[in-house]
């Protein structure tokens, strides 16, 4: 989530092993996020974390890391903002990609970002999520909100299949992983994983802790 804090936890998680960094732009009725989420969000709103100021922080996280870093957010805060200026404003402070959470695929078409399927899509629904996506699809482990869980999802598998045969981009795996052993898992089947959940909750005790646990992540994938 963004805030202060967040270049220098980006910075820990990159040197650990993260590939990427989503950054949250916090929203007041995040509907896709559990209650770790959902708190970080609060505080993030309470300490003035607007969309200008995300902005700010995006830019700034952009000077500390090269990696892909990707703004997640809702599409109330772009209607809001501006489609167009947040797209641009945000590709000008270091945006690789975009993710708007509750943005279904066929909605602004212009707009580049990053695609979610579900269990619950259709194959339709998936091969168009397909076309459209930017870099990567990621696929949503799980129905219902993100947070971790004891287990790694048996629908990532069927999802996985689906989703093979309707592109050959990669496919990242989020929603229910935290653990190294999903990490290890989720690897026999997709191309990256996505954590936010159990991330956010080891980035609240800071960039040591958050290079830790991020290493655990890592090592459980190239093993």
């Amino acid at each position: 989530m963004c805030g202060a804090e967040t270049p220098a936890l980006a910075e820990a998680a990159v040197a650990a092993g993260a590939d990427l960094v989503e950054l949250g732009f916090p929203f007041s009725d995040p509907l896709a996020d559990g209650p770790v989420i959902r708190r970080a969000a609060e505080r993030a709103l309470a300490q003035g974390m607007r969309t200008g100021a995300c902005l700010e922080c995006l830019a700034a996280t952009r000077e500390r890391v090269e990696c892909q870093l990707v703004p997640m957010t809702y599409s109330s805060l772009l209607e809001a903002y501006g489609w167009e200026r947040f797209a641009a404003d945000a590709e000008a402070a270091g945006a690789t990609s975009l993710i708007v959470a509750d943005l279904p695929a066929g909605e602004r078409p212009g707009l580049r970002r990053v695609q979610l399927v579900a269990p619950s899509s259709t194959d339709e629904r998936l091969r168009l999520a397909a076309g459209q996506t930017d870099g990567w699809l990621y696929l949503v482990t799980v129905i219902g909100t993100i947070g971790a869980r004891s287990d790694l999802s048996p629908a990532l598998a069927g999802l996985v299949e689906r989703s093979r045969s309707a592109t050959d981009l990669p496919l990242y795996a989020g929603f229910g992983i935290s653990t190294p052993v999903h990490a290890r898992a989720a690897a026999e089947l997709v191309d990256g994983i996505v954590v936010g959940s159990r991330a956010v909750e080891v980035a609240e005790e800071g960039p040591a802790a958050l290079s830790r646990y991020v290493a655990t992540l890592r090592r459980a994938l190239d093993a």
